[in-house]
């Protein structure tokens, strides 16, 4: 899905017209600063960006750098062996007891996205869901905050729809005691 979809549909509940022509005007940049948030914010709380990446420590760190992605939250280390190893997270690496190659599980932030690009979250989220976010963003930006709360409130509940599983819910039969 591309992220001007999402944009035009926050538009049109905005009541908003000529967004995204040829030129970017401020209120163009406006939306997209607010889609981009919206985005931070799936990926962040509701479904992580996980990447794993094969890393060598030395002198007991492990350097971001190394990485592919900047790193948000560290999930877990693993030793050449496969073995979960403890460590520590510090501003500028990861702090390990020995000297060694490690798989490094963590998760990124998405990068910031222009109209045009896909939106790389894997999600199962529809324009419309992300849309609802874009025009809260949009809202609470303008001061509008009692109408900014009605449309936070669309987007969470769609995103927790989303995130909650796709399957039926069962409940098992049950007898009544008399």
């Amino acid at each position: 899905m591309k992220l001007r979809e999402s944009i035009e549909l926050a538009a049109a509940a905005l009541n908003l017209s000529d967004v995204l022509g040829r030129e970017l005007t401020d209120t163009d940049k406006l939306l997209i600063t607010c889609a981009n948030n919206c985005i931070d914010e799936i990926a962040s709380e509701y479904l992580p960006i996980k990447k794993e990446k094969t890393a060598w420590a030395v002198g007991g760190k492990i350097a971001y750098a190394e990485l592919d992605q900047t790193v948000y939250d560290v999930l877990e280390l693993r030793d050449k062996r496969g073995n979960v190893v403890e460590f520590s997270v510090m501003p500028s690496h990861i702090a390990v007891e020995q000297d060694g190659e490690y798989t490094v599980r963590y998760c990124t932030r998405p990068p910031i996205l222009g109209a045009d690009d896909e939106v790389p979250v894997t999600l199962r989220l529809s324009p419309r869901v992300l849309s609802y976010g874009i025009v809260a963003e949009y809202l609470l930006y303008g001061g509008f905050y009692e109408e900014a709360v009605t449309y936070d409130a669309r987007f969470k509940d769609a995103l927790k729809r989303a995130t909650s599983g796709n399957g039926e819910k069962k409940i098992k039969l049950r007898r009544w005691l008399l």
